[in-house]
This record gives structure tokens, C-alpha cells and sequence, in this order.
């Protein structure tokens, strides 16, 4: 069907699109863990990581890095000792009684105001002036977004990624790997046992079909793995979360992402960019989609920014997004920056009133009402 559209200008819109607000897009700022006024304290044993450590404790193992803030004096958040004390809660505040003055035998001394109350002083106006109501703080919104969704968000970059390694089979003859198999490694430095390992899928190379031409790779977390002692003689471990079937193809690394609460902050309405590609193959992107855009932190794009998406729409339904200046074109979703490199931007599509494919056109910041 055809829409029905508005000039707006160089860059037109047609007619506002059924679009969620921002604060749809949202929600109320990240509830703080439970301090309880002794805090937590945890003594590591043989197997434990600060990833399963969160897990336990802070409801997710994707929190580990709140873990770990407070315990810097781990050089590998992804190896801990057993016998080391971890802090995984600090201790709430104390209340300290001070100390009185002893009231004297003849009990409290009288004031001049109390033997001659004809003498005492009127109150000031202050004093007797209500007391302010304390005003809530306003409403941060943050990204609407679970942690384990956040954590395969993955980036696009100009180089192929290097690992240290990948996997090489496994104990059974399989094509993929999931929770609970030990599978062989090929590693191009030691790796101690316990230690936690990322898996990433590499997808490129991948040329963006958007007004700039960029060549580059997509590479997003699809498992975490756990080095165990040799198995005849090879390197091994043993798969601890599988997103997909781990397999030979895919890259091991010393790096696991972690969730961070992104706090929405749509940025100055321009910015103009496009969309290479999403970061699985689909033909189609909506919402719930991590894309990935050709403008990044060297451009002004910051974490939390809101991108919105265009297709041509009405005569330019057949054109390219990167239509000359001009050309009408119909909003679609939005999206917010959730990591940002020198030269590219990962988004996550939060709302949206149809699909799009890549290549369309995006501009950051949200008109006002």
C-alpha cells in the first residue's frame, strides 16, 4: 500500500511514524543489590570464576565486571586462585551512637529561660517556616534490554578479529559443540585450567551497500568456555554456555564481554549514517536486531545515542536510501547505540513499525514533540 507522505524538507519524513517514545524504549534505573550491613564475602575454591560468582549472587554471570570492580587486585578476572577472599557485596554503613555528657547528680540544669520564661525569646520567623518537601530526582531512562541479549551485541570492524586459537574437535564426533561437552583446542599460548574463554562467530568479509563504501567484519559472542587439564595430551575444555552450536570455525579469546545498563541520551538531532549489515545474515532487520552503523565515536556518536531509521517511501520506494538530498523517506524504527569504536557504531533496534534491510539510511537524534 501506498503511504501517504509529507515534505520536510532536505530531509524529509513522511508523517510521524506509530513509533514508541523514547521513554518506551526504557526503563527505570538498574535496581541496586541488596547490601546487607555485613556485606558478602566470598572464599574461591578449585572451579570458581568471577562470571560464576555473578551468577550466584548477582542474579546474572554477564554482572561479573561489578565483581571484579571491587576486587582489582585480580590481574585476570577470568582466573581466580582458590583460597582468596573476594569481595562480592561491601559492607553497608555502620550507625555510631556518640557519646553524651553524663547528666549530673541534681539532675539537668536549668536554663535562664526556664527560670524566668517572661525573658524567653520569641521564635524566628525560620523557625517556624515549613519544612521543604524533598523533591524526586528525575527519571533516567535506560536501555529495556536483558544482559545475556546485551552481551552478543558484537561489533563491526575494518580488520578480521585474531583470537588465540579455536577449536579443534572434540571428545565426540560432532559438527557443533554445546553446554556440557569437552572439546579439543588449538592454541597459540597456555591457558590454565579454570580459566574462562570467549567463542566468537567472525562473519566477512562484509561491503556495505550504505552511501559510504566499508569493507570490514562482524564478530559477536556465541559461547564461553573453561580450560580443563590436558585430555591425551591436547589442549582442552569444557563448554560452559553455548548462545549456538560452538564449532572448528569459530575464534577463542581471552576477552568475555559483560552487560553495562546503557543510559538513553538520544544526542543533537543529525549525524547522518547508514546501516551496513545486522549482526546475524537476515535479508530483513527488525526490532530486537543489533545493526551496526558507519559512524562511530570520531563522528560525535556516543554510547546511549538514538538513531533513526529510514526507507524511501511513495515514488522512492524503489531507490536506494542514499537517495539525492530531497527524497521523502518514511521512519521505520530506532535504535540505541549500546558500543561505539573510533569509526563504526552497534545499535540495537528498540522499536519498530516494519522491517528494513541493510544499507538504509539512519540519523541520530529524536525531534522534539
Amino acid at each position: 500500500m501506498k503511504r501517504t507522505s509529507m515534505n520536510m524538507g532536505t530531509f524529509a519524513v513522511a508523517g510521524m511514524l506509530v513509533l514508541l517514545p523514547i521513554g518506551a524504549l526504557a526503563q527505570q534505573a538498574p535496581a541496586e543489590t541488596a547490601q546487607p550491613s555485613e556485606g558478602i564475602v566470598h572464599t574461591v575454591v578449585a572451579g570458581d570464576t568471577l562470571w560464576d560468582l555473578s551468577a550466584k549472587y548477582l542474579g546474572s554471570p554477564w554482572k561479573w565486571t561489578e565483581i571484579w570492580e571491587r576486587n582489582r587486585f585480580l590481574t585476570n578476572p577470568h582466573y581466580i586462585y582458590p583460597g582468596i577472599q573476594v569481595v562480592i557485596v561491601p559492607p553497608g554503613p555502620r550507625e555510631i551512637a556518640l557519646g553524651q555528657e553524663p547528666a549530673s547528680a541534681s539532675g539537668p540544669a536549668e536554663t535562664a529561660a526556664a527560670v524566668a520564661p517572661s525573658a524567653a525569646v520569641a521564635p524566628s520567623a525560620e523557625a517556624v517556616r515549613p519544612a521543604v518537601q524533598p523533591v524526586a530526582p528525575p527519571r533516567v531512562p535506560y536501555l529495556d534490554i536483558k544482559p545475556a541479549d546485551f552481551v552478543r551485541a558484537g561489533e563491526f570492524s575494518r580488520e578480521a578479529p585474531k583470537g588465540i586459537g579455536n577449536i579443534q574437535g572434540g571428545k565426540e564426533p560432532k559438527v557443533g559443540f554445546v553446554e556440557g561437552d569437552t572439546v579439543y583446542l588449538s592454541l597459540r599460548k597456555e591457558i590454565p585450567p579454570g580459566q574462562l574463554l570467549g567463542v566468537y562467530r567472525v562473519r566477512g568479509p562484509i561491503d556495505s551497500s550504505g552511501k559510504r563504501p566499508v569493507s570490514g567484519y562482524v564478530t559477536y559472542l556465541i559461547g564461553v568456555i573453561q580450560a580443563v587439564p590436558n585430555v591425551d595430551g591436547q589442549a582442552a575444555a569444557r563448554v560452559r554456555h553455548s548462545f549456538e552450536d560452538l564449532t572448528r570455525d569459530d575464534l577463542i579469546s581471552e576477552a568475555i564481554p559483560a552487560y553495562t545498563p546503557v543510559r538513553i541520551d538520544p544526542g543533537a538531532d543529525g549525524i547522518p549514517s547508514s546501516v551496513i549489515t545486522g549482526r546475524l545474515q537476515n535479508k530483513e532487520l527488525a526490532q530486537g536486531d543489533f545493526i551496526y552503523l558507519d559512524q562511530g565515536a570520531s563522528a560525535g556518536v556516543a554510547v546511549g545515542n538514538v538513531f533513526r531509521l529510514f526507507v524511501p517511501t511513495g515514488a522512492e520506494a524503489g531507490a536506494s536510501s542514499s537517495s539525492a538530498s530531497g527524497a521523502v523517506l518514511f521512519e521505520v524504527a530506532r535504535a540505541v547505540v549500546v558500543r561505539v569504536s573510533p569509526d563504526f557504531s552497534t545499535a540495537y533496534v528498540a522499536s519498530g513499525s516494519e522491517s528494513f534491510a541493510a544499507g538504509v539510511s539512519a540519523r541520530r537524534g529524536v525531534p522534539p514533540k
